[in-house]
C-alpha cells in the first residue's frame, strides 16, 4: 500500500484506558468470572490513529488526558510508536470495559463518561490546534464532545482546519454534528441511529442528503453487519457487507474512519476509498483487541468489497 507524508491528526477529546474482559458466559444477577482480561489502548480518536499508523501511514493523536490513567495511556500509545498531543486536565481519564463471551460476537459495553473540562481547557486546545500544521492535513474528528466543552466546539475546528487548507472527517452526534456542517466537512462518517437522531428523517438516503444540503460533501453511513451507505452530490452507493467470523466488532467503525482518512490523503478515487475503509472496518473485527488490524488482512478484503447503485 502506497503511503503519504501529508499528517493525519486524529481527534478523540474523550480518550479511555480499555479492559477487554473475557468469560465462558456472563450472567446478569450472577458472580461472573474473568477467564482473561486485556488492557489496551481505548477511544474512537486513539484507535482511528492506532489504525492509520498500523497501516503505514504517519498518524498523530490529539486528545486530553488525565491522572494515573492517562499517564498509563501515553506509556501504551508510546509502546505502539503512535505520535501524541496530548494536553493534561483535572480528573482521571476514564475506563471503559468490554465483555465478550466465548463463541459470541454480540460485545456488552461498560462505558464511563470523561470528567468534564473547563472553559480554560478548551481555549488551551483552541490554541493546540492554531499551532498545528493544517495546510493539506486529514482530520478525523470521532467521538463525543466532553462534558465542558462548547456545544460549537467541533464546529470551531472544523472552521480553523477549513480555513487553513485542510479536510475534516466527522463522526460525532446530534447538535455538534450539525453546528460543523457549515464548515464544510469533506465527509460525515456516522451509523444510521446518529443520522436519524441527527436529521429526524428515516429514509437513510433522504437524511444523506439532507446533510449534504446542510454543507456535508459527502456521507458514510455505517450499519454494523449490514450494507453500508454513500452519498455526496453526484453518487449514491450502496456497500455490500463483507462475510467474516468477528471476533470482537468494536472499534470498526473507526478503522472504517481510518481507512477513509487514508484514502484521502491519497486521493484515491471513491470506490477504491470504499473499499479500503470496508475492509479496514471488517479487519478490525477479526481480532479481538479493538483498534487493531493486520496489513494483510485490509489487502485481502479489499478485494471482496462490492459496491452498487443505491
Amino acid at each position: 500500500m502506497k503511503t503519504s507524508t501529508k499528517p493525519i491528526i486524529c481527534c478523540g477529546f474523550t480518550p479511555c484506558v480499555q479492559r477487554i474482559v473475557e468469560f465462558e458466559k456472563v450472567e446478569k444477577g450472577a458472580v461472573n468470572r474473568a477467564s482473561r482480561v486485556n488492557i489496551c489502548i481505548g477511544g474512537k480518536g486513539a484507535n482511528t490513529a492506532r489504525m492509520v499508523h498500523q497501516l503505514g501511514n504517519p498518524s498523530e493523536l490529539v486528545e486530553f488526558v488525565g491522572g494515573a490513567n492517562g499517564r498509563l495511556l501515553e506509556e501504551m500509545l508510546k509502546e505502539e510508536g503512535i505520535g501524541f498531543r496530548h494536553l493534561e486536565v483535572e480528573g482521571e481519564t476514564r475506563i471503559c470495559q468490554t465483555l465478550v463471551e466465548a463463541g459470541n460476537p454480540d460485545t456488552t459495553e461498560l462505558v464511563e463518561e470523561m470528567p468534564p473540562i473547563s472553559s480554560n481547557d478548551w481555549k488551551r486546545m483552541q490554541d493546540l490546534f492554531q499551532s498545528l500544521e493544517l495546510s493539506g492535513a486529514v482530520v478525523p474528528i470521532s467521538g463525543k464532545l466532553p462534558a465542558g466543552a462548547p456545544v460549537d466546539g467541533y464546529a470551531q475546528i472544523c472552521q480553523m482546519v477549513q480555513s487553513a487548507g485542510g479536510r475534516v472527517i466527522l463522526d460525532t452526534q446530534v447538535e455538534p454534528l450539525m453546528l460543523s456542517l457549515e464548515h464544510r466537512p469533506a465527509l460525515v462518517k456516522i451509523n444510521d441511529h446518529e443520522l436519524r437522531a441527527a436529521t429526524g428523517v428515516d429514509d437513510l438516503l433522504k437524511g444523506c442528503r439532507r446533510l449534504i444540503e446542510l454543507g456535508a460533501q459527502s456521507v458514510l453511513i455505517t450499519r454494523g453487519p449490514r450494507s453500508a451507505f454513500f452519498v455526496d452530490s453526484s453518487h449514491a452507493l450502496e456497500i455490500s457487507p463483507l462475510k467474516i467470523e468477528a471476533v470482537n466488532p468494536i472499534g470498526s467503525g473507526d478503522a472504517v474512519t481510518a481507512g477513509m482518512a487514508i484514502a484521502l490523503n491519497q486521493g484515491l478515487n471513491i470506490e477504491e476509498s470504499l473499499k479500503l475503509a470496508m475492509a479496514c472496518g471488517a479487519s478490525n473485527a477479526l481480532n479481538l483487541i479493538s483498534g487493531y488490524l493486520k496489513p494483510e488482512d485490509v489487502e485481502r478484503l479489499k478485494n471482496k468489497v462490492e459496491i452498487v447503485p443505491a
